[in-house]
C-alpha cells in the first residue's frame, strides 16, 4: 500500500488528462463543393471528418446533393501522401432519391481544392471531372428529406 499511495496522484492526473485531451479536438464536417459537372452545384458534406495525419488514411461518411437538392449519403477514404497531396475515393449511394449511384475519385490539394473525376456509368472509367474547393459550411443547407406519410 505505501508503494501505492505515492502513485495515486499521478494515475488520476493522467486518468483525467486522457479524456480532456482527445475532446480538446473534436471532428468537424468538411464541405466541398463544385460548380461544374451537370450544369449543377455539387456539394459534398464529409460529416464529423478527423484529423488527416501525413501518409494515413481515414474512413469517412457524409452526405452529397446537387442543385436538384436530391440528398445521397456517400462512404469512402481520403488519405494524404507524405508529400502532400490528398487523395479521395468516395461511392455515392444516390438511387435512394435519383437515378444512379456513381463514384468520385481524384487528388485534391492540402486546402482540399483539386479536381475529382467521377464514374457515373459503373465501367470503371471517368465519365467527367469535378473542379472542387473547401468552403465553410456554414454557408451550405444540405436538404433533409421529409419523411414519406403513411
Amino acid at each position: 500500500m505505501k508503494l501505492l499511495t505515492p502513485l495515486l496522484p499521478a494515475v488520476l492526473g493522467l486518468a483525467l488528462a486522457v479524456p480532456i485531451g482527445a475532446a480538446a479536438a473534436p471532428n468537424k464536417d468538411l464541405c466541398l463543393v463544385s460548380p461544374t459537372g451537370g450544369g449543377s452545384f455539387n456539394t459534398f458534406v464529409i460529416q464529423d471528418m478527423p484529423k488527416l495525419p501525413p501518409g494515413e488514411s481515414v474512413n469517412v461518411h457524409g452526405v452529397f446533393f446537387t442543385g436538384a437538392q436530391k440528398l445521397a449519403p456517400f462512404h469512402g477514404t481520403v488519405a494524404m501522401s507524405p508529400s502532400g497531396p490528398i487523395l479521395v475515393g468516395l461511392f455515392v449511394h444516390s438511387t435512394a432519391q435519383s437515378a444512379n449511384d456513381f463514384t468520385v475519385a481524384g487528388v485534391l490539394d492540402e486546402n482540399f481544392a483539386g479536381t475529382l473525376k467521377f464514374d457515373s456509368d459503373g465501367d470503371f472509367k471517368p465519365d467527367g471531372t469535378l473542379a472542387i474547393q473547401e468552403v465553410d459550411c456554414a454557408t451550405i443547407v444540405i436538404p433533409w428529406p421529409t419523411a414519406p406519410t403513411p
